[in-house]
């Protein structure tokens, strides 16, 4: 009984604390619930002690059975009925007061039962196999809420969208990338840590009591004990695990995991529309030239943060950016550097949602209904060509993955053995592109993704006498340079065989090198980026008003989910799904600091203290 009482007493004292200003009688009828649940969870284990005819039957059934098996699915309950409201309220505490609480509290309740139904019925059969099926079970139970918990301690802050979204759209590739890039002591720690839960569960579950299955046929009170034990965990099995309303799919962090998934395969909606969209389009070239034969590049560059750049931020300790550099200080070069740019968000996928199309910010239209960039060139006459060095997803489809598709070229760079390709790799699809068609190419960068000393090879490092030994910040700074070295190969290649007539270059989001990768808005250099655009002699000459315009907004704060206005404006297009208000190629774009958001709407820019000059706060 005293387990019931924990049960109970935990349940409701989590609910009661982590949801203030409840009604008296929702109070009550949430007390009634849990103590309903306990009443139910605790009967296997009733069932089992009575059947047990133990001398000190009593003490065992009213107190507390004395077992590690127990004591095992105990613990696993109560990890799931506390951590998750825990954590949620430590991180939303001082902005929110309420809390729904999910079904985490009602799901630790029911998982003790269950558990401890498992452990029985298994071990009629076999104690060994009960041992080792429900501590299995259990250590994978105690894992979910386990790492939640150490998520929290590292980076102050419950699992949120911004945290679910990586794990839902990482691929293997570049998750064991990630944890080579640890220390070998912490991956072996991680692995005997978990290989250390494993063991503990079972060993925990080797010392639960036989239950004699043998009396069932003799003793009624032994096939009573069996029938309850079996019925209810139908019931719990039943009650628990339903994949549409069971009260695991309700708890906090499987309904966190259930809408991020949800949301990946709505957009899957942007292929099926794609006909639709298309049908309504309207797209007009303005001053365009007949003669066929020229290229726009857009570059998608990864994790670059302008502040490692000498050509936005000339304080380096060493020269990371020489052509940009040159390109910038060069008089009528073409190019138009914009130092106060920034991503709209910290991750790739939700970034580039909005870079690629209509959705941004300021408008927040559904993803599945945006018309995107290739659709807008395409429309107006384009070939569009897509050339990624990020890994493919396949069945697993980002919109990225989806809006690259509708190119009407669209390739990954091959691994090789396994090794990701570094960025020069996208330099041999440019000879496949067509110098006598009109081109519209994005190349999407691998850029300064962690790990950074796997961006660059070593042979460019030692031909440029780059520090390799720095840690993280210079290999950073490493990869930043070798970015320039690509992109100034990309402009020479399309400038002498493609008649490269505008590049556009920028990053995804930013990056802190010095501090560990997290979720949170940890600082503006997260959404700090790179953005420039190029445009040749014959195209300033055509498009006059594209190009004063650029110049002329090169001090204005821009954020790259309004790229895909940029872009309408560099293709110097008329558009019913274009907005010359929102594009900074145009005389005609309206945002002043003070109006434009990153971190997906929540942070303003204003808030970045790294430019206080009125003269550039427009």
């Amino acid at each position: 009984m005293l387990i019931l009482f924990i049960l109970f007493g935990v349940g409701l004292f989590v609910f009661l604390r982590y949801n203030m200003g409840l009604a008296r009688n929702s109070r009550g009828q949430q007390q009634r619930r849990y103590l309903l649940a306990a009443l139910q969870a605790v009967i296997p284990m009733e069932a089992a002690v009575l059947a047990g005819h133990s001398d000190n039957l009593l003490r065992e059934a009213l107190i507390m059975p004395c077992s590690t098996a127990i004591a095992a699915s105990f613990l696993t309950a109560l990890l799931w009925m506390t951590v998750y409201n825990v954590t949620y309220d430590l991180t939303h505490r001082s902005s929110s007061p309420d809390y729904d609480n999910h079904m985490d509290i009602a799901f630790g309740i029911y998982l003790f039962g269950w558990l401890t139904a498992l452990q029985n019925i298994i071990a009629w059969f076999s104690p060994i196999a009960a041992a080792i099926v429900v501590g299995i079970v259990e250590a994978a139970l105690v894992i979910i809420p386990l790492a939640q918990a150490v998520y929290y301690a590292v980076y102050r802050t419950c699992v949120d969208e911004a945290g679910m979204q990586p794990l839902v759209n990482t691929y293997w590739s570049e998750a064991r990338e990630f944890v080579k890039s640890f220390p070998i002591w912490k991956t072996a720690l991680s692995f005997v840590s978990i290989g250390g839960i494993i063991a503990l569960c079972i060993a925990a579950n080797a010392s639960a009591p036989t239950f004699p299955l043998h009396e069932a046929a003799t003793s009624i009170g032994t096939a009573a004990a069996a029938f309850f034990i079996i019925a209810i965990f139908i019931y719990f099995t039943t009650y628990i695990w339903k994949p549409r309303h069971g009260l695991f799919v309700r708890t906090g962090i499987m309904t966190l995991y259930i809408d991020v998934r949800t949301y990946n395969r709505s957009t899957m909606g942007y292929r099926t529309g794609m006909k639709q969209r298309l049908e309504t389009l309207e797209v007009e070239k303005l001053n365009d030239s007949p003669r066929r034969g020229k290229t726009i590049i857009m570059v998608i560059g990864e994790s670059a943060c302008r502040d490692y750049m000498s050509a936005f931020s000339p304080s380096q300790p060493w020269e990371t950016t020489p052509w940009e550099t040159q390109m910038r200080k060069q008089k009528d070069s073409g190019f138009v550097f914009f130092p106060n740019a920034y991503s709209c968000a910290m991750q790739t996928v939700p970034s580039l949602e909005r870079v690629l199309t209509e959705r941004n910010q300021y408008n927040d239209k559904p993803f599945a209904d945006s018309c995107s960039i290739i659709d807008i060139a395409r429309r107006a006459g384009y070939v569009t060509k897509w050339y990624s060095n990020q890994s493919y997803i396949g069945i697993n489809d980002t919109s990225v993955t989806l809006v690259a598709q509708t190119s009407d070229t669209a390739k990954w760079v091959k691994k090789e053995g396994g090794i990701q390709q570094f960025d020069e790799s996208l330099l041999s699809f440019l000879d496949e592109i067509n110098p006598k068609d009109d081109n519209f190419v994005v190349l999407h960068l691998k850029g300064s993704h962690f790990n950074y000393e796997n961006r660059y090879p070593e042979s460019f490092a030692k031909e440029h006498g780059l520090r390799t030994d720095g840690g993280d910040v210079e290999c950073y700074r490493n990869s930043i340079r070798y970015t320039d070295h690509v992109l100034e190969r990309i402009y020479s290649y399309a400038k002498q065989k493609l008649n490269l007539q505008s590049m556009i270059y920028f990053s995804d989001h930013g990056g802190i090198p010095d501090m560990r990768r997290s979720p949170r808005f940890l600082g503006f250099k997260m959404v700090r980026i790179p953005l420039w655009t190029y445009l040749s002699d014959e195209y300033r000459k055509q498009h006059a008003g594209v190009a004063e315009a650029l110049k002329a907004n090169s001090d204005r704060y821009f954020t790259n989910d309004l790229v895909y206005e940029l872009v309408c404006g560099i293709l110097d297009v008329r558009s019913n799904r274009y907005d010359r208000a929102q594009s900074i190629a145009s005389t005609s774009y309206k945002y002043k600091r003070n109006e434009l958001l990153t971190y997906d709407g929540r942070i303003r820019i204003e808030d970045d203290d790294l430019d206080t000059n009125p003269k550039t706060m427009q």
